[in-house]
């Protein structure tokens, strides 16, 4: 992946595993386990590309799950049928399951997500270092602009909103944690994407149908990539936003001990309110950088 500006990131020392027992036989076990070259990764390898350990009912049971966003919240039995190219009655006993397990739940004919998927979700953004780390530096920034701070990280070609810390300004940009838009109509996502390699750009993109919401929103990967060529040489993008008319954001990179972009944060505000104002986008740019030093 390639390095992004807002560069001179110090990092601190890796901090030493502590074990209560035999620490160097543990050590031992755990390296011979990451070790791709040891026969038990080796063993695991083998099993995760034979196609015979393959589970097709977990996976049409995660394809369910996956075939609702925020254009379609509630989908019929025949619609998540259609969505996973099975009959109606094979979908049914993945519903069911589904919804005798908490991730479904019944709405008149429909179906939508129940509360246990949002309990996963934020299970996955606690086990982030990036959730951790992050929350008091973007809790300061808050603090010291006034302005909504989100931090961010990038699934596919969506953004995920992990962690909000949401100023008290009547009007206000509110994203609730969790939230996924498609990155390359937003600020964090920009800068998100503007990592990435361009074989890794054609790869997750490849077939993807851009939907732009407003004319300065790129309308295919071409315009997309000119776009992240500026935005990797500013080390950060400040524009109004591509989803939400009145909004204006700035966003930086935070980028892991090896320079990588590995997550995003920015500022969020009513345009009447937030400008690109530079001393706005030095401490945004600040921010990213001391979180950057704290992974």
């Amino acid at each position: 992946m390639q390095k992004m500006l807002c560069d001179g990131v110090q990092r601190l020392p890796p901090v030493r595993l502590k074990f209560r027992q035999d620490s160097a036989a543990v050590e031992r076990a755990v390296c011979a386990a990451r070790d791709p070259r040891s026969p038990r990764s080796r063993k695991r390898s083998r099993m995760a590309k034979d196609p015979g350990y393959r589970s097709n009912s977990l996976v049409r049971g995660l394809r369910i799950l996956e075939c609702f966003d925020h254009r379609h919240p509630e989908m019929t039995l025949s619609e998540i049928a259609a969505a996973i190219g099975v009959t109606s009655s094979a979908a049914y006993r993945f519903v069911i399951t589904l919804e005798q397990e908490g991730y479904l739940a019944r709405h008149d004919n429909s179906y939508r997500l129940a509360p246990r998927v949002m309990d996963m979700g934020y299970r996955y953004v606690r086990s982030l270092d990036v959730y951790d780390i992050a929350r008091q530096p973007a809790d300061q920034l808050r603090n010291d602009t006034g302005f909504t701070v989100h931090v961010s990280v990038l699934d596919g070609v969506e953004v995920v909103y992990v962690y909000r810390a949401i100023s008290d300004r009547t009007m206000v940009s509110n994203v609730p944690v969790g939230s996924r838009l498609p990155a390359f109509s937003t600020t964090m996502g920009r800068v998100l994407l503007s990592g990435l390699s361009a074989e890794d750009l054609e790869r997750r993109f490849a077939g993807y149908v851009f939907a732009p919401l407003i004319a300065a929103a790129p309308a295919s990967l071409s315009q997309l990539k000119a776009l992240l060529v500026k935005d990797r040489a500013r080390g950060y993008v400040a524009q109004r936003s591509h989803l939400a008319t009145g909004t204006f954001s700035i966003a930086a990179p935070i980028l892991s001990r090896h320079g990588d972009v590995i997550a995003a944060i920015n500022l969020s505000g009513h345009e009447l309110q937030l400008k690109p104002d530079p001393d706005l986008i030095a401490r945004v740019c600040q921010t990213a950088r001391d979180i950057s030093q704290m992974l």
